[in-house]
């Protein structure tokens, strides 16, 4: 009988270990730039009829991680992101060197200064002209996520409307 309850405690055990170790899925949509040429990689993705999206983030933030592991690699998300939007990662307390999307070159956290990035996640959405689209601020459900998606690659945000009115009417 203890033979048992210790078998099961050990499967249990590794059970554990093999879930927290596992990685969750990487995310089809992020791309890992070279340069972090703004303007150059928002021509890129327009050429493939995608948008960029900037997420800053901050090692060890827990909703930045959350992004990572619950987010990004949900299959609703990961599909329509992918489709749609290239994303480039930057880091608020970064020191790669960077041009902004106005062509300006800096430091990763002096471009979050600019951009007044003080909580992480951001996320910075561009239109494939290289317009400002939408900025969002913190942890976005998959499904809201997805919206803001929607948001910015239908070019709603052109006609004046609203995020939030584009969320309030189901779009």
């Amino acid at each position: 009988m203890r033979m048992n309850a210790l078998t099961s405690a050990v499967a249990a055990l590794f059970a554990a270990l093999v879930l927290f170790v596992t990685p969750a899925a990487a995310a089809d949509f992020i791309v890992e730039s070279l340069d972090y040429d703004f303007p150059g990689e928002i021509k890129a993705a327009a050429d493939e009829g995608k948008n960029v999206v900037v997420m800053f983030y901050l090692n060890g933030c827990p909703y930045c991680d959350k992004m990572h592991k619950r987010v990004f690699p949900h299959p609703e998300v990961n599909a329509f992101y992918g489709e749609k939007f290239h994303m480039i990662e930057v880091n608020i307390k970064g020191d790669l060197n960077v041009t902004t999307h106005e062509g300006e070159a800096m430091a990763e956290k002096d471009y979050a200064e600019k951009m007044r990035v003080r909580a992480t996640p951001v996320f910075l959405f561009f239109s494939k002209d290289g317009a400002e689209a939408l900025k969002l601020t913190g942890y976005q459900d998959p499904e809201m996520f997805n919206t803001a998606g929607r948001y910015v690659s239908s070019d709603a945000f052109k006609d004046g409307t609203s995020f939030l009115d584009f969320a309030r009417a189901g779009r």
